[in-house]
């Protein structure tokens, strides 16, 4: 049987330039020093207020709920 896990993960925004087109673009990408999984929303946006050095580059950041099927034990 398997069940629905729900983690949260934090993206931050960066403005990034391609070099072919000559274009500006907003991007999501993930926050290099933050973990990959947090329990909560609310502990994602615990750690961005705790870690502002690392999101320097990221103005802007989103939390985003990533669903995971796992295998239940029941």
């Amino acid at each position: 049987m398997y069940k629905i896990v729900t983690k949260y993960t934090l993206l931050g925004l960066r403005n990034e330039n391609d070099p072919v087109t000559h274009t500006h673009s907003m991007v999501l990408k993930p926050v290099p020093d933050a973990p990959n999984n947090f329990e909560s929303e609310q502990a994602a946006l615990d750690w961005a207020l705790g870690n502002h050095d690392d999101l320097r580059h990221h103005r802007e950041f989103v939390v985003l709920p990533v669903h995971h099927m796992v295998l239940a034990d029941d």
